[in-house]
Formats: C-alpha cells, structure tokens, sequence
C-alpha cells in the first residue's frame, strides 16, 4: 500500500521531475514571486506601487521577504516535494573538504583585492529593530542571501545541466547559463547597483559555480558566499542599530 501511494505521488507530480519545467518555471517565479510580495506590502500598508516602493527603502527589512520567496523558495518546494537527494546539489559530505579550500581562496582574495581598493564599504541601516524582531530579521536575512541563494543558483545549474546533458563537464551549459542570467537579473531587481555589480556578483558565482562543479559539493560555496556578501554585513549591522 505504502509503494502504491508512492507511485501515485510520482505519477501526479510527474511534471515536477522534468528538468525544462524546474528551469523555466523557476526563472519565471523569480520575477513573479518578486511582484507577489511586493502586492502583499501594497495591501498590508494600503499604499499604490510607488509608496510601497518608498515603504522599502525605509523598511529594507521587508526585502528579505522578497529574497526567500523569489529566490529559495521554489527550488526549496520542489526539492522537498519530489524528494530530492540533497547530495544531487552539493550538500554531502562529499568533496567538503576541497569545497571548503578552494571557497576559503575566493574568500582570501575577495577580502583582499577589496582591502587594496581601500577597504570594505558596508553600508549600515538607517532603521531600528527592538528585540525579538532584529534577531528574526538578521537571521532571515542571513540564511536568504547567503545559503539560499547560493541553493538557487546551485539547484538551476544542475537542472540546466540535465537539460544539455552536460553534467560531466566542469565549464558546463548550466554553470555558463544559470550565472549570466543570474547576473544580468540583478540589473533589473538591483538597479541602483548597475552592471558593475552584476558583472562581479556573476564573477563571483562564475567562481563558486566551478567550486561546486569540481568538488560536487556546495557547503563551501555557501559559506563563503555568506562571508563576502555585502548584503550580509549590512544585516548583520541591524543587532547594532
């Protein structure tokens, strides 16, 4: 009885399998989930577009919410539902000790090219959040822009490489792929950041991307995502406004 309803979970959800539907669907409900929660914040605030839009800028602690439902959430449901191995996207103890090596070097030379530019620049929140809401937030922020995200771009790297049948290749369609549409959608969702941050966050991931590529694991990529993620120090800063 247990096998039968297994096979019919399979068989319902089947179209959850297909990598082309991950891939795509995923893309586009990172544009569409974006829209969703910022329609929430127009109706939790009964504001129009551009007061939610200056609700934001105010509140940037909204925009975690932005984060884990664009980015993590779909891959993270779909995952669980079709019950993924985790080790099919990096999070094994596989490989975690060259993951952790090569991660450590990225994070040794970004910390170091940026100190010969002059020093980290981290912005620090113009708001403040009494306790418990600072500790929910920080740690939202955290785990949404640093091992979600790094989840996101790991989970459609190995989808896309499904598709092109690449996966055996370091440098593969779905590494080359998923960064630069990656990169370039920031763009669009960070335009006051501008290409030039959109070229060093799809550098950055270019580099993570043939960490996890190499080593098949992904826990270093995170951690060291984590560590040199503007976005982070700038959450962090919040236990302290």
């Amino acid at each position: 009885m247990l096998k039968m309803k297994q096979m019919n979970q399979d068989v319902k959800f089947a179209f959850l399998y297909n990598p082309v539907f991950r891939v795509i669907a995923t893309w586009v409900w990172f544009f569409v989930g974006t829209a969703l929660v910022i329609l929430i914040i127009l109706g939790v605030y009964g504001s129009d577009f551009v007061t939610a839009l200056e609700v934001l800028g105010e509140k940037r602690y909204l925009a975690f919410y932005i984060e884990f439902v664009s980015v993590g959430l779909f891959p993270l449901v779909i995952t669980l539902i079709c019950k993924d191995d985790p080790g099919l996207y990096g999070l094994s103890r596989k490989g975690l000790e060259k993951s952790f090596l090569l991660s450590s070097l990225i994070v040794a030379t970004n910390f170091g090219i940026g100190l010969l530019a002059g020093g980290p620049r981290f912005q620090s929140p113009a708001f403040h959040l009494d306790f418990p809401w600072n500790i929910w937030y920080v740690a939202l922020g955290i785990f949404a822009y640093g091992p979600l995200e790094v989840f996101f771009v790991m989970w459609l790297i190995t989808n896309t490489d499904r598709i092109f049948k690449s996966g055996s290749r370091i440098l593969s369609w779905g590494l080359v792929l998923t960064v630069i549409i990656f990169a370039a959608s920031h763009i669009f969702t960070s335009p006051n950041a501008g290409v030039r941050n959109a070229f060093y966050v799809g550098l950055i991931f270019l580099a993570l991307g043939l960490v996890y590529k190499y080593t098949k694991n992904s826990i270093g990529p995170m951690i060291a995502w984590t560590l040199i993620n503007g976005q982070i120090w700038f959450i962090v800063k919040i236990l302290w406004t």
